[in-house]
């Protein structure tokens, strides 16, 4: 547990915690600017927070960088820290008297926490847990609705994620969600291949077609196998693989020989006219637009001649290699031809109806390959439909017993607050990534805020959270008789830290004064700031 915290620049010295209820007295009058706040941030930045670093209550502004050492007490055995404003990135480690003796990274000092906190075994990371929890005025974590959202822009999916690791149920989705994970990768990886024509990519009309085309083409084939008299029948001569081989050889250059031939041709158009020659045309063009600046077209003119030279010479180069390449592949194709005909001059067979039966079966082979990939691709998707089926029910299970296992709570602590006829705040999941915390009969401002002090008493009792953070703004809304007892149940609390700034003791009774000095642990007033230094009314 934390056990104390100074600053040089403190004004009452070092301030000591113990366990259970530890409060930020402020004055009777609700004075702001006082430090009450700001002391809850200090607690959440040597707990490995950064939202003390935004500084908007101008502490850094006004007393330059500073640091603040800190000592915690786990199992018996203390430990000493030192945290800087101008390097926050590092935790200095100490002796008893705050002598650094060296530095951990931040990363480090907070897996630190994590262990002597006992919170090694969850998937969340100790500032993802305690973050929702440290309810403190600019930092967030002040919406009634949304009790465990960690940040403004968290998504509700993470944040049901973070409870459901909190109560220890992430073993209970890890197989499932792995497996869906990795479909989900498979899936992505398919519809990329698909989109840079890796793998086909088909609909189910065109795999409608396909089934008929490869029904066609084995009817065809059939017919060719039966009118064929020779040795070897040519259906099965495509077993033939040295065959085969040369044939989708032959098919390839065929093709790559089709495109260079266009390259040949679109160079050959452009060493015939490097550029549009306006020269010609302009008397023309004069003709049909007057108006025409016959001057800047002849300029553009001289210039293409002066540059077409040089290109041209770039573009004859060009050209050569590619007739060169042609002519190579023409070659090789005339030679792959002469063997495959005398191949099936060996077997008897005509070229013809070799090349028949070949492009049949090509053609079928393909529509068989494209139907693979779109089957596949079904596949896929009924399967990852029937994961998150599977997720879901597990997750229901899950939510009911969260949401049993928060609610009783909820009911306890809002009798004793409020009596036991009057309903409850209420949690409850929709889905992984939805959730909903209302007090159905109450949703005045006042149950709102009770209720999510109710929630984080809840979550203090249920899992490993090791403190919470409840800044005086959470109980300006709430009747003075729910705060009083409010605060009892809080006191009832041992066995965590609760951090609690508060105000206007006044108002609630001489009686109740008395309670809340004895958990006290830093009484601020107008004249009694936490920092040596008022900036108050500087303009």
């Amino acid at each position: 547990m934390l056990k104390a915290i100074n600053c040089e620049h403190f004004s009452q010295g070092e301030v000591k915690f113990h366990l259970g209820l530890n409060i930020v007295l402020g004055d009777d009058d609700a004075r702001n600017s006082i430090g009450k706040s700001t002391v809850l941030m200090v607690i959440d930045f040597i707990m490995g927070g950064t939202t003390f670093l935004k500084d908007e209550a101008g502490v850094i502004r006004e007393l330059g960088h500073h640091h603040y050492n800190f000592s915690f007490e786990f199992g018996g055995e203390f430990f000493y820290f030192s945290r800087d404003t101008a390097l926050p990135e590092v935790v200095h480690l100490c002796d008893e008297n705050y002598k650094r003796l060296g530095e951990k990274p931040i990363d480090e000092y907070k897996i630190f926490l994590e262990e002597k906190y006992d919170l090694e075994d969850f998937e969340t990371s100790f500032r993802s847990m305690v973050n929702p929890y440290s309810r403190i005025w600019r930092k967030g974590g002040l919406d009634p609705n949304q009790p465990f959202i960690g940040a403004a822009k968290e998504a509700n999916s993470a944040a049901i994620a973070r409870v459901i690791d909190m109560f220890g149920r992430s073993s209970d989705i890890a197989t499932e969600r792995a497996v869906l994970e990795a479909q989900k990768d498979k899936k992505t990886l398919i519809s990329k291949s698909m989109g840079a024509n890796i793998i086909p990519s088909i609909n189910k009309t065109k795999r409608d077609e396909n089934i008929r085309l490869i029904e066609e083409n084995g009817g065809k084939i059939q017919q060719l196998k039966d009118g064929f008299g020779g040795a070897l029948n040519a259906y099965e001569s495509l077993f033939d693989e040295e065959l085969k081989r040369q044939q989708y050889r032959k098919n390839d250059l065929t093709a790559s020989r089709a495109e260079l031939q266009n390259k040949i041709r679109r160079l050959q158009r452009e060493m015939s006219g490097i550029t549009p020659r306006l020269a010609a045309n302009i008397a023309l063009l004069s003709d049909f637009f007057p108006a025409i600046n016959v001057d800047r077209l002849e300029q553009v003119e001289m210039f293409h001649q002066k540059i077409g030279a040089a290109v041209k010479k770039e573009l004859k180069e060009e050209l050569a290699v590619a007739q060169q390449e042609d002519t190579a592949l023409g070659a090789e194709i005339t030679t792959i031809e002469s063997h495959i005909q005398a191949k099936l001059r060996s077997k008897g067979m005509p070229d013809d109806l070799f090349k028949q039966v070949f492009d049949l079966k090509e053609t079928t082979d393909r529509a068989a390959e494209e139907n693979r990939h779109y089957d596949q691709k079904v596949d896929l998707e009924e399967a990852i439909k029937a994961t998150n089926e599977r997720l879901d029910r597990i997750y229901t299970r899950i939510f009911i017993d969260i949401e049993n296992s928060i609610n009783l709570k909820l009911k306890a602590f809002n009798a004793v607050v409020y009596g036991a006829s009057r309903a409850s705040s209420e949690l409850r999941f929709k889905s992984a990534s939805a959730y909903q915390f209302t007090s159905p009969a109450d949703s005045g401002t006042g149950a709102s805020f009770a209720g999510l002090i109710g929630f984080d008493l809840a979550m203090l009792s249920l899992t490993k959270i090791p403190y919470i953070i409840h800044d005086s703004v959470i109980y300006k809304n709430i009747q003075v008789t729910a705060v009083k007892r409010i605060l009892r149940i809080l006191a009832a609390t041992r066995a965590k830290q609760i951090f609690v700034s508060f105000d206007e003791g006044k108002k609630y009774g001489s009686e109740f004064v008395q309670f809340l000095q004895r958990f006290t642990v830093l009484k601020l007033a107008h004249d009694k700031l936490l920092y040596k230094k008022d900036w108050r009314d500087r303009k």
